[in-house]
């Protein structure tokens, strides 16, 4: 018998393996337990037991108040202010990274949900990739209907023709908005990427 079916996966065990392997990277302890509060403690610990979930410890920024996007742009718009954009950007990193217990899918999970997996944020990536989730969980509460829309940038990677250029983090359908989390781009940065959302005729978002 396979270690998953040493007990029953309830809906919210499964729209967290789904959620990890199709729609985000990383969650955190935290994340899990204000979206999913049946998913904690034991919980997450007996789905990393069976192999569905891993976890670690990564030194990330505390997660900011992501309240709405710092720039959102679609065609037909003036330009953004790219200075002053990139300064919000810039200037909210005012913490010290603190050590945060984070959850991947397996490749097991990966598996299972026609996914990702199996590969935790490197450390580069690790305070973006929590912060992303935290704009994908917005999403997920107050607008369901786009947060089902949400493409990863792994699924992006496989389903687009064009397998070279630009990856951006997420998009509301293949040919919908484009999603980005800004990290502390500075403005060449911002540029670069609105040239590249303005070349495609897409809308974009920020944070």
């Amino acid at each position: 018998m396979n270690r998953e079916n040493h007990f029953a996966l309830s809906e919210d065990d499964l729209d967290v393996l789904k959620t990890l392997s199709l729609k985000v990277r990383v969650l955190t302890a935290a994340q899990l337990q204000r979206t999913w509060p049946g998913t904690t403690g034991c919980r997450a610990r007996r789905l990393e037991a069976a192999g569905l979930l891993q976890s670690t410890k990564l030194l990330v920024h505390p997660e900011l108040p992501l309240d709405r996007p710092v720039v959102r742009w679609w065609p037909g718009q003036a330009y953004p202010d790219f200075g002053a954009c990139s300064h919000r950007l810039r200037s909210r990193w005012s913490k010290a990274g603190v050590s945060t217990t984070c959850f991947i899918a397996s490749k097991r999970s990966a598996r299972m949900c026609g996914g990702h997996g199996g590969r935790f944020p490197r450390e580069s990536e690790e305070t973006h990739d929590v912060h992303l989730a935290a704009v994908y969980l917005r999403y997920r509460a107050e607008a369901p209907e786009l947060a089902a829309r949400w493409i990863h940038e792994e699924e992006f990677k496989e389903r687009r023709r064009n397998r070279s250029g630009k990856v951006p983090d997420a998009v509301l359908g293949m040919d919908g908005k484009i999603v980005e989390f800004g990290g502390a781009y500075k403005k060449k940065k911002l540029q670069g990427f609105h040239e590249y959302c303005q070349a495609l005729g897409r809308e974009y978002e920020v944070w």
